[in-house]
């Protein structure tokens, strides 16, 4: 026998134990996948399919911050607003656009980077952050300084950079959330506080279930005071997108 031959005659081993296998990890459950279930184990690495194969980092959850306000009424009492879905307004401008700005995202790229740094935190320092940030002052009531609560956290743990990592980003979104509120309610922002709802979709196995297999998830934030000098540029730049894309969101 040639050695023309002997390839050709392995090639085609090669192919159709190729398609064989292929046929076996795509048919439905049958007694041929029970009875060549040893060859699955062995060559499951190389035939299953997995999405990170095309996205590495795929996210499991679908993250919102959520955002509540308040404000004072013509009697001087506290007025509570209703919980409000940044994120769903953010991504009311992504529908029918191929290529969508960053700005558009910008509340899921933030809870990724504070979700970290608060997961960074031990249980003591999250029960802190997780706390109203205001305190009485002068007769009337301001945001808790800053110094103290470097302070207070850092001596709950060791860990000054993250603890100092987590203020900014807590800082940056009562910053966004004052005026987003600002925008949406058209009051007089007194107080802001979020809150982070995740959705976990069923496994790609139960993708056509009806009943839900994970359950969502809420971890809420305490008030912080808003003290920002909202700037008019600003402020328009968010009751466009609001008036755009806000919805009943």
């Amino acid at each position: 026998m040639s050695g023309r031959v002997i390839a050709t005659l392995v090639s085609l081993s090669v192919v159709a134990s190729y398609v064989f296998v292929t046929l076996l990890f795509v048919t439905p459950p049958n007694p041929m996948k029970s009875a060549f279930a040893g060859v699955m184990s062995s060559a499951s690495p190389y035939f299953t399919q997995k999405w990170n194969v095309f996205a590495p980092n795929i996210a499991k959850s679908n993250p919102q911050l959520r955002i509540q306000a308040q404000w004072r009424d013509d009697e001087g009492e506290l007025v509570r607003s209703e919980w409000v879905s940044v994120t769903a307004v953010e991504f009311g401008a992504v529908a029918g656009n191929a290529l969508p700005s960053r700005i558009q995202k910008l509340s899921w790229n933030v809870l990724a980077a504070y979700s970290t740094r608060f997961g960074d935190l031990n249980t003591e320092q999250k029960a802190v952050v997780q706390d109203t940030f205001i305190e009485r002052f002068d007769g009337g009531f301001r945001g808790i300084p800053s110094e103290e609560l470097i302070d207070r956290l850092v001596s709950l743990g060791d860990d000054r950079g993250d603890v100092l990592d987590l203020l900014r980003y807590d800082f940056m979104i009562k910053e966004y959330a004052t005026y987003f509120a600002t925008a949406t309610f058209d009051e007089e922002i007194e107080r802001v506080r979020w809150e982070v709802y995740r959705e976990r979709p069923n496994d790609f196995d139960r993708r056509f279930d009806d009943d839900v297999q994970y359950e969502s998830t809420t971890t809420r934030f305490g008030w912080r005071h808003a003290d920002d000098q909202i700037r008019a540029d600003a402020l328009a730049a968010f009751e466009d997108v609001i008036a755009r894309y806000g919805g009943d969101s």
